[in-house]
Parts: C-alpha cells; structure tokens; sequence
C-alpha cells in the first residue's frame, strides 16, 4: 500500500472524498468513570513554595467550584482553567489548592 490507503489502512466509520473526512459515526467508552485510588498508593507531588502568600480569591473560587454542595447522586468530573502568563503563579496555586485540600 502507499498513499492514502497504507495512511488509513484499519481505519474505519469515515468517508474519504475530495481530501475531505466526513465523520459518520462517533463511539467513546470512558473507562474512567468510577476509579478509586487504594490506601497502598503513594501521593507524589510538589510542595507549594513556602514563600506563597495571597491569592485567597483564587483558591476560594476553585474550592467553590470543586466542592459545591450539590445533591447529585452522581458526582460529574468538573474542570478549571487557570490561564495566564509563565511565571505569575499559576502551578503555586494549584499546588497550594490540593495542599489544603488533600484530605477532604
């Protein structure tokens, strides 16, 4: 095979034509949904700087948006984005979060 067809050899649910992929069919399996860490496994992570200081508004918006009380009988994953330039502190409030939160 060359070309296209050795590219896409045991590919499968799409349409080739004119260099344009059509998707017919989408299939995702999470197999992640209802994992559980056991007591045996060692956490390892960085501590947060000891010279953190500040930046409660952050860290209360992110315990707000991961600890919300709701009464779901199914706890969904959720997400935060923390964007910003290199250097203004965005992995040393991340570190100090799950710090503070380690065992809630």
């Amino acid at each position: 095979m060359s070309g296209l067809a050795s590219l896409f050899a045991g590919a499968h649910h799409f349409v080739a034509s004119n260099s344009t992929f059509t998707e017919t069919q989408t299939i995702i399996h999470n197999n992640y949904g209802n994992r559980t860490t056991s007591d045996g496994v060692i956490r390892l992570m960085p501590n947060p700087s000891t010279r953190f200081t500040g930046r409660t508004e952050a860290i209360a918006k992110l315990k707000g948006h991961f600890f919300t009380d709701t009464n779901d009988a199914v706890q969904k994953r959720k997400f935060f984005l923390l964007y910003g330039m290199g250097g203004i502190g965005k992995t040393q409030i991340c570190l100090k979060f799950v710090e503070e939160m380690y065992d809630k």
